[in-house]
């Protein structure tokens, strides 16, 4: 039988009591990662990886419902060539009532490394509200980096070169070769848009040229159609909901039997959230009416060779980008004046 060893015993108790105490500490609990806020990154361009290295004094979790901070980031070309990165802070729970907001600009040319080192920087400035109750604030330190000699310029307006115009040139190819089958594919765009707080410009040039050779039983068939057109939209801004413009279109379609086709028509658009939210949320309701001329390749069934009608259209958009995800749609009607009961919707 062995002896009971009071002072052992006792001895366990007190370390068992102590390890319960500073377990249970405020202060112990908080000078961990424990104390960090929980936070989601709802970012599709963003190097999550990179980030979570970059930041680490803050909980990154994978589930939004969890987080008190949740991080929308959006993105978007600049006019000149670089990429605009806006990053939404948007607090929850606790920090309900603390949202902010800001921007980080990629000059054109930035590598991936760049742009990632830059948004990490955003990053941390923008979680530093959240960490104001947090003791882990004061394990954070601030530096500014002038560079030699650096002086600190006088506040002046940004000046843009390109004057708010964006530029975008695409284009594709394709080409199977066999035998007896040669099937060609091009197509290429070109777009110009100038957005600005007051006016939207957009042009858009669309080209498509399909090629198909057969070869069968000695004789070769050949099959070519195309597609051009070029789309124009200039629109002003009368207020925060409203805005008025025009819009015109010029095309040529094999498929569609159209030769060349011209469409003008002024338009009225209403804005259901105003025009300052279009990044965030868009719900858009624009009314057209002019006049639509044709001139066919061959003449139609009804027997037109060519036609001039008037019409209108209604035109819905939607696109939302919010924390728990983004919807885009769009619903399209229109019909002539000459006949109604002829009509055209799609989506």
């Amino acid at each position: 039988m062995h002896k009971f060893n009071t002072a052992l015993f006792v001895r366990f108790l007190f370390f068992r009591f102590l390890l319960v105490v500073f377990a249970a500490s405020p202060v112990a609990a908080q000078t961990g990662r424990a104390a960090a806020p929980l936070v989601f990154l709802d970012c599709a361009a963003c190097d999550f990886a990179y980030i979570r290295r970059e930041v680490p004094f803050v909980n990154w979790v994978r589930d939004r419902e969890d987080a008190v901070v949740h991080i929308l980031v959006t993105d978007q070309g600049t006019a000149a060539g670089g990429r605009e990165y806006v990053l939404d802070f948007l607090g929850r729970k606790q920090h309900a009532d603390r949202d902010g907001s800001l921007r980080y600009v990629a000059q054109q040319g930035a590598s991936d490394d760049v742009e990632r080192q830059g948004l990490a920087q955003i990053l941390k400035i923008g979680l530093l509200p959240y960490l104001a109750d947090s003791p882990i604030l004061s394990r954070l330190q601030v530096s500014y980096e002038a560079g030699a000699g650096a002086v600190a310029p006088a506040a002046t307006a940004a000046v843009d070169p390109w004057d708010s115009w964006v530029f975008r040139i695409d284009g594709s190819g394709w080409l199977q070769r066999e035998s007896q089958l040669t099937e060609i594919s091009l197509d290429g765009g070109l777009t110009a848009d100038r957005i600005t707080e007051d006016w939207r410009i957009r042009n858009y040039l669309d080209l498509d040229y399909d090629e198909d050779r057969f070869q069968s039983n000695g004789l070769d068939t050949q099959s070519r159609s195309h597609h051009w057109a070029q789309r124009s939209n200039v629109v002003r801004s009368v207020g925060p909901h409203w805005s008025v413009g025009i819009s015109g279109e010029v095309w040529s379609d094999t498929y569609d039997n159209t030769r060349l086709g011209l469409r003008l028509a002024p338009a009225m658009e209403f804005s259901y959230w105003p025009y300052v939210l279009d990044r965030k949320k868009r719900l858009t309701v624009a009314y057209y009416v002019g006049s639509r001329s044709l001139d066919y390749r061959k003449r139609t069934i009804f027997g037109h060779k060519s036609e001039t009608r008037f019409e209108e259209r209604l035109q819905i958009d939607l696109e939302l980008t919010q924390p728990w995800g983004s919807v885009r749609g769009s619903v399209e009607g229109s019909h002539y004046f000459h006949d109604v009961s002829r009509y055209r919707v799609e989506s």
